[in-house]
């Protein structure tokens, strides 16, 4: 059989990395993986972590999701080299610290435009071609964050739970017509190169030292409860590949049993399985 292709967003470093190198390197499944980056100046750690399944099973592109002319020209070549686009895995975001009335507007939509219609854009992108083969996987990365709010990050807050709300929305129409199934990951902490820039973040936009120093008790104060339970971006590699190998996947993955009890808080059923399965029968 052909190996499957895969198109991640967002392989710089973190998630999106260790992911495309997992599958890269898999040897009882065979995948042929594009991993994208919005710019190829920052390439070196994946070519390193890659060794020597670079330009043989893993493939770094250049693709920025709010351009939709890099998104197009990336998966007009996967479909043009292998006639198939298999699975999507929705990685690329952006994270900064906010207070929804001391930052801009042209901030936030910024955000949203990375983070949520960067995700439309690349489900797009690919459908076409899903659709036609009646078969495919999309798993969209979101987080913690996608079902709770968080302290000063109402914009990044807000773009998690556009996607979970978007995915949610197509995922059933998607399943039971063309056999795509989506799924959404939710992580909690992990330990990023992007998260630790997040937690050192010095707003610039805060008005007095002292209002200044009030966020950064609150938010060491939040973060610390969060400590004890940070994750790899190996250990969310190696649920991605769980995803992609189920015959019936989940809608919803909490990474941790940390964020599995977040979640039971507010959903009856972590997996939404039962409410897919209700819009079926209605």
């Amino acid at each position: 059989m052909a190996p499957k292709t895969v198109l991640i967003t967002g392989c710089s470093s973190g998630i999106g990395l260790a992911t495309a190198v997992l599958l890269a390197k898999e040897l009882q499944h065979e995948f042929k993986v594009y991993a994208t980056m919005r710019n190829l100046k920052s390439k070196a750690n994946l070519e390193d972590a890659a060794g020597d399944t670079l330009n043989k099973t893993l493939f770094i592109r250049e693709l920025d999701v709010t351009k939709e002319t890099t998104i197009t020209s990336v998966v007009d070549e996967i479909l043009r080299e292998n006639g198939s686009i298999d699975i999507l895995v929705n990685n690329a975001g952006c994270c900064i610290l906010d207070m929804i009335d001391k930052k801009s507007l042209d901030f936030g939509q910024s955000m949203m435009d990375v983070n949520y219609w960067g995700v439309v854009r690349t489900v797009r992108a690919v459908l076409p071609a899903m659709k036609k083969q009646k078969s495919g996987r999309i798993l969209n990365v979101t987080s913690l964050a996608g079902f709770q709010g968080f302290p000063f990050y109402a914009t990044y807050t807000s773009s998690k739970f556009a996607v979970e709300g978007f995915s949610e929305s197509i995922a059933s129409v998607l399943r039971d017509a063309y056999n795509i199934r989506v799924s959404l990951v939710e992580p909690g902490p992990v330990a990023t190169p992007t998260a630790l820039k997040v937690a050192n973040d010095r707003p610039t936009f805060l008005e007095s030292e002292a209002e200044m120093e009030k966020v950064f008790a609150i938010r060491a104060m939040y973060l610390s409860t969060l400590a004890h339970v940070v994750q790899t971006s190996e250990e969310i590699a190696q649920l991605h590949l769980e995803i992609i190998l189920s015959d019936n996947p989940h809608l919803r993955y909490q990474t941790s049993e940390y964020v599995k009890e977040m979640a039971a808080a507010k959903f009856k059923d972590p997996t939404t399985d039962d409410v897919l399965n209700e819009v079926k029968r209605s």
